[in-house]
């Protein structure tokens, strides 16, 4: 007999034994649109070792109902379409803010008051207020906000980064790239995404009217004159 067979097979990729493995961070995530399905929920599903999807919400129940669809469990995910119900739940030690940029700020500043940790899409926020009212949110906080611009991560960043001595030493930086729109990568994901528009009237006026006085209540402030092609541009900026 070989001296090996009495060795038990181990390979690297099996998991460490149960008590070294760390308890899942549970998610409730709020916006189940393009981002959450072709983004995040995949992503979150892929380490069941690390997170567990608890909680769902979005204005749109069909969009809740496609997006609970997508993650494997072995027990219901609870869905609603109220923000702070989600934000103060026991079910959910973090919280990850995907819906529309007009909402972002509320809905961090809902799940710091709960002591939640806050994953925040990009842009954090539309304007410094509403940034300034974050920062100071967090510091009344348990909870710790980070915003999703993960190419920060990125390889190459890092190099950059490594080879000029450090990130405080940047003092400008000019990047050239085309991705060309979402369409383009979203399309080739496999996730196949869906868009819903079960939305009530008054849900897609007051979308509508946060996105026009944000806008123009920063363009106000920095002295552009408030039209709908500086609106339009102010939007491209920050998003």
């Amino acid at each position: 007999m070989s001296e090996y067979t009495s060795l038990p097979y181990q390979s690297s990729s099996h998991p460490p034994p149960p008590s070294t493995m760390p308890t899942p961070i549970n998610v409730g995530i709020i916006g189940c649109g393009e981002v959450a399905q072709v983004v995040h929920i995949p992503t979150l599903t892929f380490l069941p070792e690390l997170y567990k999807i608890t909680y769902l919400c979005d204005l749109s129940p069909a969009a809740v109902s496609h997006a609970a669809s997508k993650i494997p469990c072995k027990q219901p995910i609870h869905t609603t379409q109220n923000a702070e119900e989600l934000c103060s739940s026991q079910l959910v030690d973090a919280v990850f803010a995907l819906g529309s940029d007009e909402f972002h700020s509320e809905h961090v500043l809902l799940a710091l008051k709960h002591n939640k940790h806050v994953f925040v899409e990009k842009p954090v926020t539309l304007t410094k207020k509403d940034a300034l009212a974050i920062a100071e949110g967090e510091r009344h906080s348990k909870g710790r906000v980070m915003v999703g611009y993960m190419r920060r991560y990125a390889a190459v960043v890092g190099d950059a980064i490594a080879e000029i001595g450090g990130r405080e030493k940047i003092i400008y930086a000019r990047v050239r790239d085309i991705i060309g729109p979402n369409s383009t990568f979203v399309g080739q994901s496999g996730t196949f995404p869906r868009k819903f528009s079960d939305y009530a009237f008054e849900d897609i006026s007051e979308l509508a009217k946060r996105a026009k006085d944000m806008a123009s209540e920063e363009l106000t402030g920095y002295g552009v004159p408030v039209t709908e092609q500086s609106i339009e541009m102010y939007r491209w900026l920050t998003g």
